[in-house]
């Protein structure tokens, strides 16, 4: 959901490019999404997640023009705040393979089984992510940090 909201902010402007001000104020006051602070929060976080690169003027690190975007879209907050690694891993993974999210995790799950469920849900991810062709090297370090 967080590619969305990006893709969703930037093409309301027409820009491939903004300042991060610009970001935070397009997601607060033109769409009407969230508080000053929580598009602060978004903004944050989706840097965090590799989604957007530049420092003072952004841009998505992702193709955004792609990216379906309805006209009545009003982003969750509390749902783009807490997502999880593994709701990341999946999402990524759901997109990439242009499945549902419940069909992958259903991937992921047989995967994990067929491996003796030694293995943590995000590592199983990461396998499948990469027997499927997907660049896993941005998950990785955070991956061993829910694991070590």
């Amino acid at each position: 959901m967080m590619k969305k909201v990006i893709a969703a902010a930037f093409k309301s402007k027409g820009k491939k490019k903004m300042k991060k001000n610009e970001l935070i104020y397009t997601m607060s006051f033109d769409l009407n999404w969230f508080s000053h602070e929580a598009s602060k929060k978004v903004v944050e976080k989706a840097e965090n997640e590799g989604l957007l690169s530049g420092n003072d003027e952004v841009e998505p690190a992702f193709d955004f023009e792609n990216i379906e975007v309805s006209p009545d879209f009003k982003p969750n907050l509390r749902e783009l705040l807490s997502r999880s690694l593994a709701d990341r891993l999946v999402e990524e993974l759901a997109e990439f393979l242009g499945k549902s999210y419940q069909e992958v995790v259903s991937i992921i799950n047989k995967k994990q089984e067929e491996m003796g469920n030694l293995l943590s849900f995000e590592v199983v991810a990461l396998l499948v992510a990469k027997e499927n062709g997907l660049e896993i090297s941005k998950f990785i370090e955070e991956v061993e940090k829910t694991v070590l």
